[in-house]
C-alpha cells in the first residue's frame, strides 16, 4: 500500500474526499430544501414558518444555520421577529394552494351567475356565489361549515393565483359583484383582454409589488395591507395607472387563503405577516 510523506494511504486519502464530497452534496441538497420551502412562504423567515418548516421535517438547528446565512446579507431585511430574504436570494410569488374545490366542480358552476345577471350595473361575467358555494359543499361534501369556509378560502387564493378567478373592477368606486370567471363561456365579456393582462401583470410583478409596498405604508401592526397607498406603488411599477383598481384586494385574498397571514381560522382573517408588510 502507498502511502504519501503525511504517512495517510492513497486509499485512506481517497475514502476522505469521497466522503467530503457526499458532505458536501448533502449540505447543499439541504441548504436548496430549506431554501425552496421558505421560497414557498413569500421568502419569509420568522415565528410561523419556522414553524411549519419544522412540521415539514426540517429540523431546527438546520432552519438556524440558514437563517444565520440569511442575516449576514445586507440586503436582507429584518423587520420584528422576521427575515425577508433579499431579491437576488428569492424571489417572492403568489402562493403556491393545494385547492380540494376547483373551477370545473359541479358545486362551484352551479353557482356562477349569468353572463348577463349584473348587466344593468355595467358588469358582464360569470360572478360567482360565494355564500351559495360554501352552502353547496357542506351540502355535497359533509363538510361542517367551518371546514368548507377554510377551503373556500384556500380555492379563492389557488383561482386568482392561476388566473381562473379575479377581482375585477377599473373603477375605484365600483366595487365587483363578486369574483369574475374567466374561462370557457364565462370568458364572452368585453372586459376580459383586460383581466387578463392585469393577472399577467401581478404575477409577472409580484416580487416587486410585496417588497415595494412592504417598504412603505403596509403595516403588519395596523393590518394596512395592502397599504392604502398601492395602486401608487403598482402604478410606479407598472409603468402606467393598473387595470384593475382592485389588484391589491387579490393579492389580500391570495394571501389569506395561502397562509400568509398568522391566526386564520373560518371566524378570523388573522394578522398579516411578511413579506406583506412591515413592524414598526
Amino acid at each position: 500500500m502507498k502511502t504519501d510523506i503525511r504517512g495517510i494511504s492513497h486509499n485512506s486519502a481517497t475514502w476522505i474526499v469521497a466522503v467530503s464530497l457526499m458532505m458536501a452534496s448533502s449540505a447543499e441538497a439541504s441548504n436548496e430544501r430549506v431554501n425552496a420551502f421558505f421560497e414557498a412562504q413569500g421568502c419569509a423567515i420568522g415565528p410561523s414558518t419556522i414553524a411549519a418548516a419544522i412540521v415539514d421535517g426540517i429540523d431546527l438547528p438546520t432552519i438556524q444555520a440558514y437563517a444565520k446565512t440569511v442575516r449576514a446579507d445586507p440586503k436582507t431585511v429584518v423587520t420584528g421577529d422576521w427575515l425577508v430574504l433579499a431579491p437576488d436570494a428569492c424571489t417572492i410569488r403568489p402562493p403556491v394552494v393545494k385547492s380540494e374545490i376547483a373551477m370545473s366542480d359541479p358545486e362551484v358552476i352551479q353557482n356562477l351567475s349569468a353572463i348577463d345577471a349584473y348587466a344593468k350595473d355595467g358588469d358582464i361575467g360569470c360572478f360567482l356565489n360565494g355564500d351559495g358555494l360554501v352552502a353547496s359543499l357542506e351540502t355535497s361534501r359533509k363538510w361542517t361549515n367551518d371546514e368548507a369556509l377554510l377551503k373556500y378560502l384556500r380555492f379563492l387564493s389557488a383561482s386568482i393565483s392561476s388566473g381562473e378567478l379575479s377581482f375585477y373592477s377599473p373603477d375605484p368606486l365600483h366595487t365587483p359583484p363578486g369574483f369574475i370567471a374567466t374561462r370557457g363561456k364565462c370568458a364572452e365579456t368585453p372586459r376580459m383582454p383586460d383581466i387578463v393582462h392585469s393577472h399577467d401583470l401581478l404575477v409577472r410583478h409580484f416580487d416587486a409589488l410585496i417588497r415595494a409596498d412592504a417598504a412603505g405604508g403596509a403595516s403588519c401592526d395596523d393590518d394596512t395591507v395592502p397599504s392604502w397607498k398601492f395602486n401608487e406603488v403598482a402604478q410606479r411599477i407598472f409603468g402606467y395607472k393598473p387595470l384593475n383598481a382592485f389588484l391589491g384586494s387579490e393579492i389580500r385574498f391570495m394571501a389569506i387563503g395561502g397562509g400568509w397571514f398568522d391566526g386564520t381560522t373560518a371566524r378570523r382573517q388573522g394578522s398579516p405577516r411578511p413579506p406583506l408588510c412591515h413592524y414598526k
